[in-house]
Parts: C-alpha cells; structure tokens; sequence
C-alpha cells in the first residue's frame, strides 16, 4: 500500500487540501476543531511528511543533492547527479587555432 497523502488526509478528515496544508504549516490560522480532525486523520492514515518533496517544491533543491531518508537507506543523490549530466551540454570552450591566439587583439 503507498504512504498516505496529504489528499488521502484531506478526504478522511473531510476538509480541503489547503485546511491540511494550514494544519500543517500555520496551525494558528485554522480553527480547533479542523486540527483535531486533521490530527487524528493523520495518525489513523499513518501519514508521514515527504520532506524532499517539499524541498523541491520550496525551490530550495539542487541537482545532484537528495535529502536523505529517516530509513538511513542508501541516497540517490549519485543516481541524480548522472543522470542530471548526462543530459548535460558538454562546457563551451574558446576555439583557439594557432594562428589566432598568437596575434593581438587590434
């Protein structure tokens, strides 16, 4: 079974994607009440944040660098970075001809 979202949260509680996001990020916002259905749906659900995902929503992720897992399993950041370069241009170089770069600039 895949790791509950925040929708699959959302549903059981019986509120909107945004009230979890508010339960979540700014509790002070949302009333008593949708936290504690918001709460208890998350611990019926299991539901657990995926911080990297948040990360790369935030615009606070780099290629080449994943976060790692509470699991302490293995990071993915050398596949990423592969893969990342392999699509990659080659650097651009200066051509430099023998003829050329021995003259001066006029």
């Amino acid at each position: 079974m895949p790791p509950a979202s925040i929708r699959d949260v959302a549903q059981h509680a019986g509120v909107s994607v945004g009230t979890v996001s508010n339960v979540l990020n700014r509790p002070d916002e949302v009333s008593a009440e949708s936290i504690a259905r918001v709460n208890r749906a998350i611990e019926a659900l299991g539901y657990v944040r995926n911080d990297a995902a948040r990360k790369l929503r935030a615009g606070v992720s780099r290629p080449g660098v994943a976060a790692s897992r509470s699991s302490g399993g293995p990071s993915t950041s050398a596949r990423s970075t592969t893969a990342w370069q392999a699509h990659a241009s080659p650097p651009r170089t200066r051509s430099t001809s023998s003829s050329r770069s021995s003259r001066p600039r006029p």
